[in-house]
């Protein structure tokens, strides 16, 4: 699945990191902030997205599928739009905006950000850094594949798994049913 995108891989070290994920901050797609602690004690389903990529459709409905199952009982599914891979995002805000209505998404989707490279938001380092299977002892950070890259994190703000856009949002029911 990434055998288009190649990104320079950067090292980050946990100590030159915020020490909880709540103490981020994130972007609106109307450019408001939003700070991570309005997260706190919800198990949150975090991934990159593109509006335009051929597994959106099928990534889409079953967001929606376990949002409306599960949100009630405690899940967030947090979606940050990404133009790095063959460009498959809208170029602005309004058109990713009214994508989302259009597609009668439930979750919340900001504003884009990059996952992978030099301009690595601040967040998604966060998330690599603090997941044991997207770094490695010196802490160079893997890169994310392709669009679709979930973060699973625990009501405590830990990263508890990552999961390849070739995972089904709907396989993840177990593991986030666990954490609930």
């Amino acid at each position: 699945m990434g055998m288009f995108a190649f990104f320079k891989k950067i090292t980050v070290l946990k100590s030159q990191l915020r020490p909880s994920l709540y103490d981020y901050e994130v972007q609106k797609l109307d450019g408001t902030t939003v700070p991570m602690s309005l997260y706190k004690n919800k198990v949150l389903l975090i991934f990159n997205s593109a509006s335009k990529c051929g597994l959106t459709k099928n990534h889409v409905k079953q967001f929606n599928d376990l949002y409306e199952r599960l949100h009630g009982k405690g899940l967030e599914i947090l979606a940050f739009p990404t133009r790095q891979f063959l460009n498959q995002e809208f170029q602005n805000s309004c058109d990713i905006r009214a994508f989302n209505e259009q597609k009668n998404i439930k979750y919340e989707v900001f504003a884009p950000v990059e996952v992978n490279g030099d301009n690595t938001h601040e967040l998604f380092k966060y998330l690599k850094a603090n997941c044991d299977t997207m770094h490695n002892a010196d802490g160079t950070l893997e890169n994310i594949g392709w669009n679709f890259g979930k973060f699973l994190i625990n009501k405590e703000g830990q990263v508890v798994a990552y999961f390849s856009p070739r995972i089904n949002p709907l396989d993840l029911e177990n593991h986030i049913m666990q954490l609930l």
